[in-house]
């Protein structure tokens, strides 16, 4: 089986996985609200505040990561453009 194949099996399996968590959380949502009635969503939100935070974190980390990268490449353009300059300086005059 060629790599793209195995790929494409590989995310649909996800797909279908992350789709049958999503309508097993949705009816076990409605069951519960059907029993429990108002009392239902009092503990959510701890899960809401503990969600937030790993989003948080989560950006966070993505922003650092760029933020470093973006540092690193000045300093990388920095360092070019003084090389060039010396190079520029050190070359030895054109005869006219």
């Amino acid at each position: 089986m060629n790599h793209f194949a195995f790929d494409l099996l590989i995310k649909s399996g996800l797909f279908v996985c992350v789709l049958a968590a999503m309508l097993f959380g949705v009816a076990t949502g409605r069951r519960r609200r059907k029993e429990l009635g108002e009392t239902a969503e009092l503990g959510t939100s701890a899960v809401d505040g503990a969600v937030y935070a790993l989003l948080g974190l989560l950006i966070a980390f993505t922003f650092s990561g760029a933020a470093s990268r973006f540092d690193e490449r000045r300093g990388l353009i920095v360092e070019e453009a003084n090389s060039i300059g010396t190079a520029w300086l050190r070359a030895p005059p054109v005869p006219t």
